[in-house]
């Protein structure tokens, strides 16, 4: 019994321990943003990024469909880059660098408060030459993870804001 309850202890003193060392959950809320509305003004009306973006102002409580609010969040067009970053020994990609930028800006009644900035994300994969099917699914799986990315440096650039 007492081992159980020494185990017990040691335990909750080291969950209490991760956050004061810096560790939160991804997509954990570290704050709310600024404002409970904003007009999206976006490049691309239909674009995964944007997608993304409103399901993540909807989840931290921010209506986006209100064309009546202060607030203009504008979105510029998703720039896409794949690079080869190594050749295999026949001389063909072996290694691709993606990159994913957008370009943001966050304006009240005409005044810009924040950007417009670029926010970027990229990662490294590996071509699989006897699965090219899969290998282009892992590419676009990276994608929707380096958008999800961006997103949430919006938000925290947002939150960052504090009260505008």
């Amino acid at each position: 019994m007492q081992h159980a309850m020494t185990r017990f202890t040691i335990l909750f003193v080291l969950l209490l321990a991760l956050p004061a060392c810096g560790f939160t959950l991804r997509g954990a809320q570290e704050g709310a943003l600024p404002f409970t509305s904003v007009q999206l003004q976006a490049a691309q009306a239909n674009s995964s990024f944007l997608q993304q973006l409103r399901e993540a102002l909807l989840s931290a409580q921010v209506s986006t469909g209100n064309g009546q609010s202060p607030y203009a969040l504008r979105i510029g067009a998703e720039q896409s880059d794949t690079r080869t970053a190594s050749v295999n020994g026949r001389a063909r990609a072996a290694q691709y660098d993606l990159q994913l930028a957008v370009e943001v800006s966050l304006e009240r009644d005409g005044v810009a408060l924040y950007g417009p900035q670029v926010l970027s994300a990229q990662r490294s994969y590996f071509e699989d030459i006897a699965n090219i099917a899969g290998s282009t699914e892992e590419m676009e799986m990276l994608r929707a993870e380096m958008r999800q990315e961006l997103v949430q440096q919006l938000l925290g650039r947002l939150r960052a804001l504090g009260n505008i």
